[in-house]
């Protein structure tokens, strides 16, 4: 049996056990790894990945899944994946950007109008012109999938314009044009990774942050977080993601069954739309939180067109011009 993935205490046994490979007829132990609280995407991704797998690989692969921060944060994982001791791993997209920068097309904030449009993209030609990028970085993109719409939350005051936000300490994801789109709407911006975010809004370091409804109300943040708007400043994907090597030594119907799997789990992440974030909304309502359902998305659009050369620069003009016009 072969198994390319022990645990963290582990890590070096891991490590050799990837130089040693079995013959094409064994049974193959997988490694899938990820962060999420119960019922958010990457859960509710993993989950459907699992399951399908279990289904269409017949007892071939034992999927080896590791969740809650079993490996640190998602930058940790990602680490460890491209290094080969994870194989497979599931994804916040803003992080794969920072390996795949491409990829952080997706992160330009108020591209999509909404969640059709987004899975169009990614399901279509543009989805799949990441392909290259990501087998450049020692990569396989499995699948694309959906964490939703990123929205603002603060201690503080409402935020209905970019105004509201002014000297506010906002916590983004480390990514770089996330800190350039919440310093253009006038915010501190404090980078730090999610795992902190609980205990920093807790304490006062931080007023604020932004994430999807699923993750805000995952994460209990109702508990230290008085507002939230309905920014929708970003939309937010989910990569399903493999290290290119473990994948290549999978026979050609492994590699089909897995690919089939992350779709799968992609799939589940998308279905997953407005009654599921609607009833979340309520559950925070219930918690305390004020919810701002109704702001006017265009001043904010305003504030961060400045930015828009820089976007341009990075991911190509026709290539945002493309998905701007896909239905």
């Amino acid at each position: 049996m072969k198994r390319l993935y022990i645990g963290v205490a582990s890590i070096v046994l891991a490590l050799l056990c990837l130089t040693v490979r079995p013959s094409a007829a064994a049974t193959q132990m997988v490694s899938l790894v990820y962060n999420g609280s119960p019922q958010s995407p990457q859960q509710i991704g993993s989950d459907e990945f699992r399951r399908r797998l279990a289904e269409t690989a017949q007892g071939r692969i034992i999927l080896d899944a590791r969740a809650g921060n079993a490996m640190g944060s998602e930058t940790a994982i990602l680490a460890a994946m491209r290094s080969g001791v994870v194989d497979m791993a599931t994804l916040s997209g803003s992080v794969v950007s920072s390996a795949v920068p491409e990829f952080g097309v997706f992160d330009v904030p108020f591209l999509f109008r909404d969640a059709a449009q987004a899975k169009a993209v990614a399901d279509g030609p543009v989805g799949a012109l990441f392909a290259k990028h990501f087998a450049d970085k020692g990569l396989v993109l499995l699948a694309i999938g959906k964490q939703g719409f990123r929205n603002v939350t603060n201690s503080k005051r409402p935020i209905q314009t970019p105004a509201d936000l002014k000297g506010l300490k906002i916590r983004v994801l480390p990514n770089e044009v996330y800190q350039m789109t919440f310093k253009a709407l006038g915010a501190e911006v404090v980078p730090m990774e999610f795992t902190l975010v609980y205990s920093a809004l807790k304490d006062g370091r931080i007023d604020g942050q932004e994430n999807p409804v699923a993750t805000i109300a995952a994460s209990h943040l109702e508990e230290v977080q008085k507002y939230a708007s309905l920014t929708g400043h970003f939309f937010a994907p989910i990569a399903f993601v493999a290290n290119r090597d473990a994948f290549q030594t999978l026979t050609p119907a492994d590699q089909a069954a897995i690919i089939a799997a992350a779709k799968a789990g992609a799939e589940a992440t998308w279905k997953s739309g407005v009654a599921e974030e609607t009833k979340k909304i309520e559950e925070l309502r219930k918690g305390g939180m004020e919810i701002i359902e109704k702001v006017d998305r265009q001043p904010f659009i305003d504030a961060v067109k400045p930015l828009e050369p820089e976007f341009e620069k990075r991911f190509g003009k026709d290539l945002l011009a493309r998905i701007r016009a896909t239905p």
